[in-house]
């Protein structure tokens, strides 16, 4: 079985993260700096792959 979870990037704050879950509408989000999972709707949350790269380099840097 593959693993669910799918690279993303919180567009309000920049944080980077995975996408765990998703239901009507919403992200289930794991940030990559660890914390609780968050459901954040999904219009905020961007899989582009480049965004997603920056923000963990932007991260990463910080």
């Amino acid at each position: 079985m593959s693993d669910p979870t799918r690279p993303a990037v919180d567009t309000r704050s920049g944080t980077p993260g995975e996408i765990v879950a998703e239901s009507h509408g919403f992200y289930y989000f794991r940030p990559d700096h660890g914390g609780p999972e968050m459901q954040i709707a999904a219009h905020w949350i961007s899989t582009d792959p480049q965004k997603v790269r920056d923000a963990r380099a932007a991260a990463a840097a910080r």
